[in-house]
């Protein structure tokens, strides 16, 4: 199973295979919008013009996909753990299935995503309120900007106690390879220049107060 932090390589791997599905260079390429019925039938004409069968075709894919994981691997773009997790998601995947197999998001947000718990325990120090406090406040609609600015607590200040705060955790996945030291670092940039998560939308809406039933004269 892909978590969320690994899902922007898996788009990323995704796209690449799913691109390469054209006729020498031609403006025909397999996208997520084509039916299963059309790209079936490409595929079968593509294996004619190459002179490949389907199955060889399938295999050259499996292969590219594999050759191109290893890429990643070997310039830290992704740890071992996240290349097998895609490898393992995309097998016996054949071209024609390669969009459906994407998963929609990515990118620094998903990887945020993936530390919510500990980013949501930094905010907390950031604010000088409990975990527990700040949990309640969120789960009642309020956002991190509200919460800071009932602690007079300044945007800029929060982000750089944010970052210290949660920079320990994210060293820790570095070390147990959960995370690749570059995409530590595409975290904490976003922190610091980027939308903050749960900084301006609450967690989710308060529930409107039910009207009481009036009383009968």
């Amino acid at each position: 199973m892909i978590t969320r932090l690994g899902r922007q390589r898996f788009l990323r791997v995704v796209g690449l295979a799913v691109g390469a599905v054209a006729v020498a260079g031609s403006a025909v390429i397999v996208t997520a919008s084509a039916s299963s019925t059309a790209c079936s039938n490409f595929m079968k004409h593509f294996a004619v013009e190459i002179g490949k069968s389907q199955a060889q075709i399938n295999s050259a894919f499996q292969k590219a996909i594999a050759d191109t994981l290893a890429d990643e691997v070997k310039s830290n773009q992704i740890t071992q753990a996240q290349a097998d997790a895609i490898k393992k998601k995309l097998a016996n995947q054949t071209p024609c299935a390669l969009p459906a197999a994407a998963p929609h998001g990515g990118g620094n947000k998903a990887e945020i995503a993936a530390y919510m718990q500990q980013y949501v325990a930094a905010a907390a120090l950031a604010l000088g309120i409990t975990e527990a406090q700040l949990k309640a406040d969120l789960a009642g609609g309020q956002s991190l900007s509200q919460v800071a600015t009932a602690q007079k607590v300044s945007e800029a200040d929060f982000r750089s106690k944010l970052i210290n705060n949660l920079k320990p955790a994210l060293d820790k996945a570095v070390t147990d390879k959960k995370l690749t030291a570059d995409q530590e670092t595409a975290i904490l940039n976003r922190l610091k220049t980027g939308p903050l998560p749960l900084w301006n939308a609450p967690t989710r809406k308060p529930k409107p107060a039910t009207n009481a039933t009036p009383s009968a004269p």
